[in-house]
């Protein structure tokens, strides 16, 4: 941890900062017995001190964003574990629910992980993954236009397209390379974005809403065509669905069935944008088991079973980041907020970077490839620890054994309630 930290002590100006970015750290990664806030990584960490930490992540001067690159470019520079072009973008938003409206980017809106309205936290974020490894690269926190002077029309307010679109150019800039852009249905319906993206020449894998509508020439009133993909999917006959077994997160097969679909003059296999769709039952593409994704990449480049796994790649490095305490922050304002973003993707990237040798990594067991050229691991399992007990959060491919010594200490007292 420490000859890692080394890398960044330059940023801080204090011995006091650079240390408590030591524990810090450390406490984002230990075993996750307790919500990771302030309190509890004092209570935790040896040496560390609740208010040296906090101030540390509301006062002291540093950016966040500074650390941000630094640490990108310190993996892009790893020969081993830096990033490659088949590499894609992960573009996503993570919503967590809080309480009160102290916090300044907390509003009613939409919280993904809920499914539905609440009053929380949004953040835009960006990440890497081949399939076997997934890195965090930026994340741009939501500001609500309820919670701005002027609304949609204040200058601090941005979509969270255009909050996107500032990750894909911060990537781009920082010299990550990367075979296509993926994100969900927010980012697909957004013109402006899809139309950056074909002007940048980038390839993209796009979410659409089953009942995402097109124009349509409507030449027989008595056959009108298909509007919507869930209705160019319901007129497909079953032969031209492609069945593919692959494999789940847990190691059980998964049936999944996709075909290519042609919508009016907008999405076809010959056209600027091709329409895939995956079901898990094409009789009858119930909605919470059928996808729609968008794609500029040709034929050639990916059929109809590759999209669909490229997409799949979209959410698998979540229950990592909730490991390591993507939601507990214990502070209010936004910089603080970001600041400890930062931090939870520091340790998730220390965690990648720090694996030994593959000849001396713990073995991994390894996932047969399915029909659809699915990957070959499950990303966003957790290395085991090797001692019985709580496992740590770190992502597949790190060692088990990096934070060993501090797991098998015994847990302090009077650490308080979480909260």
């Amino acid at each position: 941890m420490d000859r890692f930290c080394g890398d960044f002590d330059d940023l801080f100006g204090r011995l006091a900062e650079r240390t408590a970015l030591r524990h810090y750290l450390i406490g984002l990664l230990l075993p996750r017995e307790r919500n990771k806030t302030l309190t509890e990584l004092a209570a935790l960490v040896p040496g560390a001190d609740r208010q040296r930490l906090h101030h540390f992540l509301h006062d002291a001067p540093w950016d966040p964003d500074a650390l941000g690159a630094r640490r990108v470019e310190l993996w892009r520079r790893h020969p081993d574990l830096g990033p490659h072009g088949n590499g894609v973008l992960i573009i996503d938003e993570t919503g967590d629910r809080k309480r009160g409206h102290g916090i300044v980017l907390t509003a009613q809106q939409y919280i993904g992980k809920l499914g539905r309205t609440a009053n929380g936290v949004v953040a835009v974020t960006s990440h890497w993954t081949d399939g076997t490894r997934h890195v965090p690269l930026g994340v741009r926190p939501y500001r609500p236009a309820s919670r701005l002077p002027a609304g949609k029309a204040d200058p601090a307010f941005a979509t969270k397209p255009e909050l996107a679109w500032d990750l894909i150019e911060q990537a781009r800039a920082a010299g990550v390379p990367f075979r296509a852009v993926v994100a969900d249905c927010v980012y697909g319906e957004n013109p402006k974005l899809e139309g950056r993206l074909r002007t940048a020449r980038i390839r993209y894998v796009l979410a659409l809403r089953p009942r995402h509508g097109t124009w349509q020439v409507v030449a027989d009133p008595a056959r009108p065509p298909a509007f919507t993909p869930a209705e160019a999917a319901a007129r497909l006959p079953l032969e031209a669905w492609r069945r593919l077994v692959l494999t789940d997160s847990h190691g059980k097969p998964l049936v999944r069935h996709v075909a290519e679909l042609e919508l009016g003059s907008c999405y076809g296999p010959t056209r600027g944008t091709r329409l895939i769709a995956a079901t898990a039952d094409p009789a009858r593409l119930t909605a919470d088991s059928t996808w729609f994704m968008a794609t500029n990449l040709s034929t050639a480049e990916a059929d109809a079973a590759e999209v669909y796994r490229i997409y799949r790649l979209r959410d698998y490095y979540k229950p990592v980041k909730h490991e390591l305490g993507w939601a507990d922050f214990q502070v209010r304002s936004e910089q603080a907020i970001v600041r400890h973003w930062q931090l939870v993707m520091l340790a998730f990237t220390f965690s990648l970077l720090s694996a030994p040798p593959c000849d001396q990594a713990q073995e991994t067991p390894r996932e047969d490839r399915g029909a659809a050229g699915e990957k070959s691991t499950a990303p966003h399992r957790l290395a085991g620890h090797i001692a019985a007990g709580p496992r740590l959060a770190v992502p597949l491919g790190a060692p088990a054994a990096v934070l060993a010594p501090l797991v098998d200490r015994p847990t302090p007292t009077g650490t308080g309630s979480a909260t």
